[in-house]
């Protein structure tokens, strides 16, 4: 999904980190493409993704909550919102989209409310 970005910091330590605001939320992310030069404080086109590196982790949220929680001081985040199978999405206020085939066994979860773990957020600026 396409959203626009606000850059509020780059990462002193890590080359490919940025925090940035989206729709009013910061987010810590990995830049994993930039075709060109970002300044802290622009605003830019980005296109955000959900990686999965290790084990698909899904589960069903009793609560309406819906939200974006980081895992300690790590690149990994519980997403926590509403899953529409049909559509490959989970919608968060930030709507992202899940590769099917970590949905083929979960049909039992469309139009819940669920928390799915993620290794990281990764994000391509758009030129």
């Amino acid at each position: 999904m396409q959203y626009t970005a606000k850059i509020i910091e780059f990462s002193p330590l890590i080359e490919e980190e940025a925090v940035l605001e989206i729709n009013g939320r910061r987010l810590v992310v990995f830049i994993n493409h930039c075709p060109f030069k970002i300044n802290q404080g622009g605003q830019y086109q980005v296109e955000i993704n959900l990686a999965i590196l290790d084990d698909f982790v899904i589960s069903k949220n009793d609560s309406d909550t819906k939200g974006i929680e980081q895992i300690g001081d790590s690149f990994s985040y519980y997403i926590i919102g509403t899953l529409n199978i049909d559509n490959g999405t989970i919608d968060t206020g930030i709507l992202f989209e899940i590769d099917g085939e970590f949905l083929f066994d979960y049909g039992y979860l469309h139009n819940q409310n669920v928390r799915i773990r993620v290794d990281r957020l990764s994000v391509n600026f758009i030129g």
